[in-house]
């Protein structure tokens, strides 16, 4: 892997600056499957526990908010539970309730979907919080979209993002590793191996 090199100081940027809003909407179909959005997980196919459309009568009208690989997705009412985050699955349909964004130039959607799910990022979001709806703080998109937050050139975006999928690769194999030598483990002991 290549080293990360930094090369021009960070800006203050507003997320209106980094981001856009994607407001398309359309019914669900082959191309833009109807899917859920989950906590920690993003865009993924509806399972059991998501799918809600027994609750839609006419499914063949209803609008939904499309979404794209990339883009940043985010719902003003659950933020501290998690509904804050990018699709990496590709061209799907979500609930209208959702705020779907995508890049400017000057912005990467893989280093920007680390950057505003960080702990920091959503503490910074707190002075904009107003009223509460079912014990959860709202957080308007037109605020949203008015945080600072630094950032590098996009070119530094991209090699900060490339990095850290990496290690993320990297993490998930000795994981495996591990769960793999627990399990040789346990079943040599079961047996009587050892």
């Amino acid at each position: 892997m290549k080293p990360l090199q930094c090369h021009d100081a960070w800006e203050q940027r507003k997320v209106g600056e980094l981001l856009i809003e994607r407001n398309e909407q359309a019914p669900m179909n082959e191309e833009y499957p109807l899917m859920a959005f989950i906590a920690n997980e993003g865009v993924a196919p509806k399972g059991e526990r998501y799918d809600r459309s027994s609750l839609v009568t006419d499914t063949e009208n209803k609008l939904y908010k499309r979404t794209e690989f990339g883009d940043f997705i985010y719902s003003s009412n659950n933020l501290e539970t998690g509904s804050i985050g990018l699709n990496k699955y590709g061209k799907a349909c979500i609930s209208p309730v959702y705020s779907v964004f995508h890049p400017t130039g000057i912005a990467d959607s893989n280093f920007l979907g680390r950057r505003l799910v960080r702990k920091d990022f959503i503490n910074s979001m707190v002075k904009w919080r107003q009223g509460v709806i079912y014990g959860q703080w709202r957080i308007h998109e037109s605020d949203f979209l008015k945080i600072d937050i630094p950032v590098p050139s996009v070119e530094e975006q991209r090699q900060i993002g490339t990095f850290l999928d990496y290690l993320d690769h990297l993490i998930t194999l000795h994981q495996r590793k591990e769960y793999g030598l627990k399990t040789y483990e346990n079943r040599s002991i079961h047996y009587g191996t050892f």
